[in-house]
């Protein structure tokens, strides 16, 4: 909280105080000091529910052993799956789970690593935590074009876990191909919890972000969100646009209209011009971390209030566990189409390779998947 103006730190260190289930000091980093951005903070995080069950949220990563921007020695194969090499990231959770770390010593420091460290270490505060299913060799890929040209290499890491609220927690960072770095992250609660999916993505080239989105993406056939995610990501863009009123916002993908939420959804793409401070990267990724933390507490609300019987008649969010599996499965659907990120993974990894990472890993959903964990195989 050393980075926050004196007046809000009291307020959200007195608010931490009192709900220590959910004390998130990322969330108002850097938060400008005019009072009705003090006020609109605040009132955020007093709308997201207290759970006497959530842990206190983990200390925040150093980010040590993630600062070489130098790719290591390829490997003799086209293809090599890095699973053998000892992770940077602890392999357990103080959730009191045992989970698998993965590799980021070779990843480039910047806005990418740094939020992708962030979001893992939150994750590793969660109860019950363990891996979620995830091949060996689409885990940790060390990919290179058949002719060898240095510049298609590509490596990937990818963080693969689970708990009793989210079926599939993926976080992946690759680099390579020239400069490229890429955080991709996508939360899939289990059917059975009427909550949103949690997506964003950070693309930036030798250090310099050229996309970002990150959205709470609707299970509800009208793309509705429940009004704890509208206040808080209108509470969130407030704050964005109060650090960087210039930000330059990026148009949609086509296919990208009927899954993303209009409430919710933030995707920008800064100039050229914004590079030596980043100043628009910056303010996004504050709505990024923000809109992450509150779904991970509105999520467990969700949970929790779906587990107690309700009252006949009593609407729920996306109109039931099943309804809700199928707007998982649109998601992935959609998301599928999108041939630029197709593209880059068969250029280096083959269009086979490049084909089971997209539907196994990044994109997973389909009508066999289980709508709870009482189901799993």
């Amino acid at each position: 909280l050393t980075r926050v103006q004196p007046a809000c730190a009291a307020a959200v260190a007195t608010f931490s105080s009192n709900h220590a289930c959910r004390a998130q000091p990322s969330a108002f980093y850097n938060v400008a000091a005019d009072d009705s951005i003090r006020t609109s903070v605040v009132r955020m995080a007093s709308c997201v529910p207290c759970l006497t069950s959530c842990p206190v949220r983990g200390r925040r990563s150093n980010g040590s052993g993630a600062g070489d921007r130098r790719l290591r020695q390829p490997s003799r194969h086209r293809v090599a799956a890095a699973a053998a090499a000892s992770p940077s990231s602890p392999p357990s959770s103080s959730g009191g789970g045992v989970v698998s770390g993965w590799d980021l010593s070779g990843a480039p420091s910047g806005l990418v690593l740094s939020l992708a460290r962030e979001l893992e270490v939150s994750w590793m505060t969660l109860p019950n935590l363990r891996d979620a299913p995830c091949a060996p060799e689409l885990k940790s890929v060390d990919a290179t074009a058949p002719d060898g040209d240095p510049a298609t290499r590509i490596r990937i890491e990818n963080l693969c876990l689970q708990t009793d609220v989210f079926r599939k927690m993926h976080l992946e960072v690759a680099w390579g191909l020239g400069g490229l770095e890429v955080l991709h992250c996508v939360m899939y609660p289990w059917p059975d919890v009427p909550c949103p999916i949690f997506a964003a993505d950070l693309v930036a080239f030798n250090g310099r972000v050229t996309l970002g989105i990150a959205d709470a993406s609707p299970v509800a056939p009208d793309l509705a969100l429940p009004d704890a995610y509208v206040e808080v990501s209108a509470s969130l863009r407030a704050q964005m646009l109060a650090l960087c009123a210039a930000i330059e916002p990026r148009p949609l993908p086509e296919w990208g209209l009927a899954i993303l939420s209009p409430a919710a959804c933030v995707c920008v793409g800064p100039p050229k011009e914004d590079a030596e401070y980043q100043h628009q990267a910056v303010a996004f990724s504050g709505y990024a971390r923000g809109l992450h933390a509150a779904h991970l507490d509105l999520a467990a609300a969700a949970a929790v209030a779906a587990s107690v019987p309700a009252d006949e008649g009593a609407s729920q969010y996306g109109s039931g566990p099943g309804a809700r599996l199928a707007a998982q499965v649109q998601f992935c659907e959609k998301q599928l189409l999108n041939d630029k990120t197709r593209r880059v993974l068969e250029r280096s990894m083959g269009s086979e390779l490049a084909r089971r990472y997209m539907t196994e890993v990044l994109f997973d959903v389909t009508v066999e998947t289980p709508l709870g964990p009482d189901e799993r195989l």
